[in-house]
């Protein structure tokens, strides 16, 4: 699809609609690269949520999420200690994080044990500042 010059990698919005990845939840198929309209090379301060991970292996869905942006606000301290014990830093950045070290921190946040079901990147619209969801349900 062309528009005035800018080409979608995608194909058409109807077409992608009806693709489904096997595998995948229907919650989270619209996080999928093949479904989104709006990339962050297209609009870095505006994009559609994009799936980082999704965790195969669970057992169950997701019962709760977690979005990063508001650690901070809940518990600044908490969120800077668990986040040196588990990544070596106190960065607000989760996409390069591994979903292991994310489940330990989320476990050490709850103080119970956590399985990561997935982690969809969003951007903050007042701000222009990415964003996790982290899903996960209790073991």
């Amino acid at each position: 699809m062309d528009f005035d010059g800018f080409m979608t990698i995608f194909g058409d919005f109807e077409e992608r609609k009806s693709r489904k990845r096997k595998g995948i939840p229907d919650k989270y198929q619209k996080f999928l690269p093949e479904n989104i309209v709006t990339d962050k090379i297209s609009n870095p301060y505006g994009y559609d949520p994009f799936l980082i991970f999704f965790n195969e292996k669970a057992k169950k869905e997701a019962i709760d999420s977690i979005y990063t942006d508001r650690l901070l606000q809940w518990d600044y301290d908490k969120h800077n200690l668990l986040c040196e014990e588990h990544f070596g830093d106190k960065g607000q950045l989760w996409d390069k994080r591994s979903p292991k070290k994310i489940a330990a921190f989320l476990s050490g946040w709850t103080g119970k044990k956590v399985v990561l079901v997935a982690n969809i990147q969003y951007v903050n619209l007042s701000s222009g500042y990415p964003l996790w969801r982290l899903d996960y349900y209790f073991e």
